[in-house]
């Protein structure tokens, strides 16, 4: 899409223009939050979080506070992002919890429900399970911001999916979507081509 802006923090972030100005897709790690505010120079319309691991949602809560800004994401995320839940460890002998859990807590009332089907600003939300299992990304005109639910040309680690047979599903429910090319949280945009011969690979 014209003027969709990746931002390359810890996990893509992307800056979505809209008539109003641009919202934003993700926030990186708490320790970045500092930096990726100096880059906003006009505050966002809304922050929506693909999903809650901390190096999507850590920066969430200081934009809450500069900004006031509603926070959208899937409610099987909430939880996690209030701290109301520890999140998964990471696979880090001792450190894992600990890292998986550094991002402030978000308050309930700066969260804004992301379910299948609502519309964003013209951008259809999408579940996109398997990584987490509230993950959700945005699709519109053959584009998909799709969050964890690809990595490089595969899918993530098995040990960092909630539910890696769901993750293989969602690589069809995205060729299903009619997605042309694939934003991802980490690396660069897929091609339906290559997102076609992931599928052929994984037998989905």
């Amino acid at each position: 899409m014209r003027g969709l802006e990746a931002l390359p923090f810890a996990a893509n972030l992307y800056k979505v223009p809209v008539a109003e100005g641009y919202f934003l897709v993700d926030a990186g790690l708490p320790w970045q939050a500092g930096k990726l505010l100096r880059l906003l120079r006009e505050p966002p319309r809304l922050l929506f979080l693909t999903h809650h691991h901390t190096d999507h949602s850590g920066g969430a809560r200081a934009l809450w506070k500069r900004f006031g800004l509603p926070i959208l994401a899937h409610p099987k995320e909430w939880p996690y992002l209030t701290k109301e839940k520890p999140r998964p460890p990471l696979p880090i002998p001792l450190l894992g919890p600990w890292l998986a859990n550094l991002a402030p807590p978000l308050p309930r009332e700066a969260l804004r429900p992301a379910e299948e089907g609502e519309v964003v600003w013209g951008w259809r939300v999408v579940e996109l399970p398997g990584h987490t299992l509230g993950q959700v990304g945005l699709f519109r005109e053959g584009l998909l911001i799709a969050g964890d639910a690809l990595r490089g040309k595969g899918l993530p680690p098995r040990f960092v999916n909630e539910d890696h047979a769901l993750a293989k599903k969602t690589v069809r429910k995205i060729l299903d979507l009619g997605a042309e090319t694939v934003y991802l949280g980490h690396g660069g945009p897929l091609s339906r081509q290559e997102v076609e011969a992931l599928a052929l690979k994984l037998g989905v």
